[in-house]
């Protein structure tokens, strides 16, 4: 009883391993971890290839008709085909014609001045702002993500058989194979291409636009009206943030120090209205509020006096 309680466990660690190793490009010739998982027990080998076997099975279906499978001959999972894996759940069922896959649904988080990269198991590649909130799930026939608040940036896996989209305030945005990125903040969501075409809709079926590559798309929740402009050199600006840095051409001091303050505990408070349209250029980094205080105080003329986490700028 211990020997075939023994052999399910490895099946179902195979199993886990098989669905790491297809999402992440692992090989027991380079990841530590899983050669020596594989070295442990003499039956691991077989059992992992046999994993990987029906998950290539499940890969076949997303290509071909359901009558070109064989399921009667065709590899199975183990008996508990529940892969856990990043958080999320995989689970593949061989059964008749049907397949189904279903990595269930996973949620990312950022804290205030965190910026997080965070790959998909569908080989995409996620990159979050501070303070966000995203809901994730892939299953064979979709990507769907839910941007709860706050801001992503996808580089999309190309997979013409699984849309990937993206849900934001009441705009849905689909893409195949491109780049762009989605900011829900304040009643208002703006979206950013950067690479391909995007396709942005109403969520209740109301108007559509193709933005393409170097154009930007607003909406809000009150004017459910699309905007779209081409602002490629904008959009290069305002995704500095990816490499933890804020671009400011022709920005306000107001308007910068709302930026600064998204990512930082302490805060900027600008008191005087004429100070704070003053335009600024040039390259901050995000995490360092104080630095940009000091420039602003020696090119504006301006002062600053701090209040616990409160930093005060005024006209002398």
């Amino acid at each position: 009883m211990s020997e075939v309680q023994a052999a399910n466990e490895i099946d179902d660690e195979a199993a886990l391993w098989a669905v790491r190793s297809d999402a992440r490009g692992l090989e027991p010739t380079t990841d530590v971890e899983l050669a020596a998982w594989l070295a442990g027990d003499p039956r691991r080998q077989g059992a992992y290839l046999r994993a990987q076997a029906a998950l290539s099975l499940v890969d076949r279906a997303r290509a071909l008709p359901s009558t070109d499978l064989q399921p009667a001959k065709a590899p199975t999972l183990p008996r508990r085909a529940l892969l856990a894996w990043g958080g999320g759940a995989a689970a593949a069922a061989i059964g008749g014609t049907a397949i189904v896959m279903n990595l269930g649904t996973e949620r990312f988080t950022t804290g205030l001045g965190e910026i997080r990269r965070a790959p998909l198991a569908d080989g995409t590649q996620m990159i979050l702002n501070t303070e966000s909130a995203l809901k994730v799930q892939i299953t064979t026939r979709r990507r769907q993500i839910e941007v709860l608040q706050g801001e992503a940036w996808f580089d999309v896996a190309h997979d013409p058989q699984r849309p990937f989209i993206v849900q934001a305030g009441g705009a849905r945005f689909q893409a195949l194979g491109t780049a762009f990125s989605v900011r829900q903040l304040g009643g208002r969501t703006d979206l950013q291409v950067t690479e391909g075409v995007v396709e942005a809709s109403r969520s209740d079926g109301g108007q559509r636009a193709d933005v393409r590559a170097g154009h930007r798309l607003s909406v809000t929740d009150t004017d459910q009206a699309f905007v779209v402009r081409p602002d490629p050199a904008a959009i290069r600006r305002s995704l500095a943030w990816r490499q933890g840095e804020l671009v400011l051409d022709g920005e306000t001091l107001s308007e910068a120090a709302a930026e600064f303050n998204r990512y930082n505990s302490l805060k900027i408070v600008v008191e005087d209205p004429e100070l704070g349209g003053e335009q600024l250029v040039g390259l901050f980094r995000t995490g360092d509020p104080e630095s940009f205080v000091t420039s602003v105080t020696t090119l504006l003329g301006a002062e600053v006096r701090r209040e616990g986490e409160v930093l005060r700028l005024r006209r002398p």
